[in-house]
């Protein structure tokens, strides 16, 4: 498998919840770096939100190789994911788990990122 770029993902939810969703956010990420034995590692960052008409929106950065110790720990999850690159797979997969631990956030992959 070709080196993974850091991936670039928007981060959307009410503004009302983004304390809240933030929190389980970074709380999986960090949950996912243990269980991949991934930790004392910058490997993922949240950028303070814009907020507009009651929306709340912020920049995801999550480093390719953590996506690659993600996807090493977990590839049936990823693979049975919607999408056909790896990219929309692992976005699928967060997403997933996102919405398991009750976390509102809707995330994709910003414009931003290079494909």
């Amino acid at each position: 498998m070709e080196p993974l770029t850091t991936f670039i993902l928007d981060f959307q939810t009410e503004s009302t919840n983004f304390e809240s969703d933030f929190s389980i956010a970074t709380s999986l990420l960090t949950n996912f770096q243990k269980i991949c034995n991934f930790e004392g590692k910058e490997v993922f960052a949240l950028d303070p939100p814009t907020t507009t008409a009651g929306w709340s929106f912020a920049k995801l950065f999550i480093s390719g190789q953590f996506v690659e110790k993600i996807y090493e720990c977990d590839p049936h999850g990823v693979d049975e994911s919607k999408g056909k690159k790896l990219e929309d797979k692992f976005v699928s997969y967060l997403n997933s788990s996102l919405k398991r631990h009750n976390c509102r956030a809707l995330i994709k992959i910003s414009s931003d990122m290079v494909r």
